[in-house]
């Protein structure tokens, strides 16, 4: 479980650091809004998806941060304690495939897998999918996810 508090840890830092004040109730999921404008099956609105997850296939805690901007989403993907840089282009289906994730620049020294290959399936409030690790090996703690959508503003 230490694990597990420790992607949590980073995930909330990182939210703190980027989404302004903190709310009034902390522990209080915020509101994911109206159901944005759907186009041939992905939102064109600004959202946050969000998914964290105790244990993967590896039994290592994740979780994953985006921000979409209309067909673009930009953030981070922690598995343990290592950071990846993901970005990437929705296509008019909404489904994100395949998209590589590269260790964020201050873990490149970190071991672990250089790259992670996710892939999400977009809706209106959960996107759905896949992260496996890059590797040479059979053992690519292959493992499902589901993020929630948020607005931003």
């Amino acid at each position: 479980m230490p694990r597990f508090l420790a992607a949590l840890s980073t995930v909330l830092f990182l939210s703190a650091c980027s989404s302004g004040p903190e709310p009034a109730e902390p522990l209080a999921p915020p509101d994911p809004g109206p159901v944005p404008s759907v186009q041939n099956g992905h939102e064109i609105e600004h959202s946050r998806w969000v998914g964290i997850g105790s244990y993967d296939a590896c039994g290592l805690s994740w979780a994953i941060d985006l921000v979409q901007d209309g067909n673009k989403v930009s953030g981070h993907f922690i598995w343990e304690t290592v950071r990846y840089d993901l970005r990437g282009t929705i296509p008019p289906n909404g489904s994100l495939q395949k998209a590589r994730a590269g260790k964020s620049p201050d873990f490149n020294g970190t071991p672990a897998p250089r790259f992670v290959i996710v892939s999400l399936d977009f809706g209106a409030r959960r996107a759905v999918g896949s992260y496996a690790a890059e590797t040479r090996g059979s053992n690519d703690c292959a493992t499902a996810v589901e993020l929630e959508r948020y607005a931003t503003e």
